[in-house]
């Protein structure tokens, strides 16, 4: 883990529709050679890389902040206790800019040094100036420093547990929940499987949570305050949004409430 200082920045894609993207053929290749070589996130980093050499954008980069992040920040489930903000796999910084528009003291972390300075660059353009406010963290959620446990009052995570492999996603949610201060907040957005036979088919990665396996937010000391979706309908996964709480001396485990009424589609 290390903190990574305002650099030079490199000649850095632009994200729009109209961006070509990076081929299936050269970023999943890169992928499984990590994967198989039991480094679950080892591949983020010369994906980022081989995607800056080649002036391209990434399929899974929309280029704005996600919605539903954007809506909870407008309206949120429960007020996180102060403004320490950490987002989790910030990627190229997408829901970095809406955290700092309300006060919030942001710090970004990927594990990818090429994806943190490319957010560098990205949220610079779009807040103008220096960037001082957001402190930079090239670190793996799976080997956080202790220094940053319990360090948060609101912790954001969109779409990093389902890019991990399932042998590792217990101790990445575990991890998640142990960066969440006393009384502070994890938004979790993610993608979830409706049925076994769906989540059997999806191919990844990305790969569709099972249910069962958002238990495991628990064991890092969160309780459950919401979760939040749109109806399925019939396809064999759907979209995704939780607030989980640390209570202040409450015990690891259950659940204040079993969710809200579902988001709009």
């Amino acid at each position: 883990m290390r903190w990574l200082r305002r650099r030079r920045a490199a000649r850095f894609p632009a994200i729009t529709d109209a961006s070509p993207l990076l081929p299936e053929a050269v970023w999943r290749p890169l992928v499984a050679e990590h994967l198989d070589a039991g480094q679950p996130s080892g591949w983020w980093e010369p994906v980022y890389a081989t995607a800056v050499a080649q002036g391209r954008r990434l399929p899974w980069q929309e280029g704005t902040v996600h919605p539903w992040v954007a809506g909870w920040l407008e309206d949120p489930v429960h007020a996180p206790p102060g403004s320490r903000a950490l987002v989790v796999g910030c990627g190229v910084g997408d829901d970095i800019v809406p955290l700092l528009e309300r006060g919030y003291d942001v710090t970004a972390m990927d594990v990818s040094h090429t994806a943190i300075a490319w957010a560098q660059h990205r949220v610079r353009a779009l807040v103008g100036g220096d960037v001082q406010p957001v402190r930079w963290l090239v670190a793996d959620l799976l080997e956080v420093s202790a220094t940053e446990l319990g360090a948060f009052d609101l912790v954001v995570e969109v779409h990093t547990v389902p890019w991990l492999p399932g042998v590792v996603r217990d101790a990445a949610m575990a991890a998640i929940g142990g960066l969440v201060a006393p009384g502070g907040v994890a938004l979790v957005i993610t993608e979830v499987a409706t049925s076994e036979a769906g989540r059997a088919t999806h191919e990844g990665p990305a790969w569709a949570q099972a249910p069962s396996e958002l238990a495991a937010y628990r064991a890092g000391g969160l309780v459950r305050l919401a979760i939040e979706h749109p109806s399925p309908g019939d396809a064999p996964t759907m979209e995704v949004r939780m607030t989980w709480q640390r209570p202040r001396g409450a015990p690891v485990g259950g659940s204040l409430d079993e969710g809200l009424p579902l988001l709009d589609g």
